[in-house]
């Protein structure tokens, strides 16, 4: 009985005064503040922000100092002509210190290549952020629906256990006169616990909806849900007048196929930049060191020169890892082709899905006002005597099935609106 009365207040606060009702935005707000796959995306896109900066700072001058203090077991002098001079060094020690910097002035195009590929590779890192937020959202917006769907599929289920038994309850009444035979009354006595059965079954599965919801958005399981029972959703579908504009546009601001063009092409950069490798590096080098050493008249000097290295042969080592970059960016291009067409049959079949659910709604209205309509003059029959309990239970099975056929209906075109907005990149 406890258990009965808390799903009734759960079902109280699906569709409460709307003030108080979570809206489907504040659901999204929520879910993008907690969830983890989110973070994690974020974490990628600013660790290839700084791989960005990593890369852009190549081509700033690099200053380096060191220092050297040495013992020897003995201070050396040099050997002439049999002679041997004094120590080169005071004493058996000596220091040496030094600082330089080197600006780098042709890397064989590896820098600019580096500072390209890490470019696209930020880009594609945010876009890839920006899929897992739409993913996120499309997530919440299922779990949200489903608890739409779930309330009032409770609400059904009790209008149908009210009108049974008050049914029920006419036909009791009935048989004590002798007006109807007891298999009236007992027909109408198992039809009602059958009722009362998928009452408690819309019961558990509306408890469930709003404990894998608040799973969803990283709050306890048994967080009260009260939420909008009629999102605003229309604005986020772009307009157009057909399906075909829409996947036009979805293969244009899809995030998932901008990231994995800018990875391909950042896979091309690396690949120049590995290539870079062998050809001549060039850079201006200019420093400053102290020697402590007594034979010179200076132990302290500036310098400057050019520095130039050249890696005339590496075993084919840069070539080959250019070729294996250029086949990893050839494989996905192969895929972002196979993920277009994935797009445009997730566009096609939204937007079907759309359009049957707008078609059905019709229908459906109709039919619930028609099984309502059906069921009221059956039951006047009824007690007229013109009509059978089947004609009754008949009618009552027929409005609980259209009721439920016009909920599939409404929750259906939610649905295929919010998929339809994922699938065009909109959401």
């Amino acid at each position: 009985m406890t258990r009965h009365y808390t799903l009734l207040a759960i079902t109280a606060l699906i569709i409460p005064a709307q003030a108080m009702a979570e809206t489907l935005t504040d659901a999204w707000d929520t879910a993008l503040a907690s969830h983890r796959q989110i973070a994690a995306a974020a974490a990628q896109r600013d660790a290839a922000d700084y791989d960005l900066e990593r890369a852009r700072s190549a081509r700033m001058p690099q200053l380096g100092i060191s220092t050297e203090y040495m013992r020897l077991d003995s201070a050396p002098g040099f050997s002439l002509g049999g002679s041997i001079t004094p120590p080169i060094f005071e004493g058996d020690d000596f220091v040496r210190a030094g600082a330089q910097v080197r600006m780098p002035v042709y890397a064989g195009g590896g820098i600019s290549s580096g500072i390209k590929a890490a470019e696209l590779g930020a880009g594609a890192a945010a876009d890839q952020l920006d899929a897992v937020v739409q993913g996120t959202k499309m997530g919440v917006a299922e779990h949200y629906v489903a608890v739409l769907r779930a309330a009032s599929a409770v609400d059904v289920a009790e209008s149908i256990v009210a009108s049974l038994t008050t049914h029920t309850d006419d036909t009791k009444n009935r048989l004590e006169f002798g007006a109807v035979p007891k298999n009236d009354y007992l027909a109408a006595s198992v039809t009602l616990a059958n009722a009362k059965q998928r009452l408690l079954q819309a019961e558990n599965a509306l408890d469930y909806a709003s404990a894998a919801y608040n799973r969803f958005l990283g709050r306890p399981l048994e967080t009260p849900v009260a939420l909008d029972p009629s999102p605003d959703i229309d604005n986020l579908i772009p307009v157009a007048q057909r399906m075909q504009d829409l996947i036009a546009l979805a293969q244009t601001q899809r995030p998932e196929l901008s990231a994995m063009a800018m990875q391909a092409e950042s896979l091309r950069k690396q690949s120049d930049a590995a290539l870079a490798n062998s050809r001549p590096q060039v850079s201006l080098a200019g420093g400053y060191m102290f020697l402590e050493n007594e034979f010179l008249d200076d132990d302290s000097f500036w310098m400057a020169g050019v520095s130039l290295q050249w890696n005339l042969f590496d075993g084919g080592r840069s070539r080959k890892q250019a070729a294996s970059l250029d086949s990893k960016a050839t494989a996905i291009g192969h895929q972002r082709a196979d993920l277009e067409t994935i797009v445009a049959l997730q566009v096609r079949r939204s937007w079907n899905d759309r359009v049957e659910a707008e078609n059905r709604i019709g229908v459906a209205e109709s039919a619930v006002a028609q099984a309502t309509e059906n069921l009221r003059v059956v039951r006047n029959r009824y007690t007229a005597g013109a009509s059978t309990n089947v004609e009754v239970l008949d009618a009552e099975a027929l409005r609980e099935q259209s009721l439920s056929n016009h909920d599939d209906a409404r929750f259906e075109l939610v649905l295929a609106k919010l998929r339809l907005a994922r699938a065009v990149g909109s959401l």
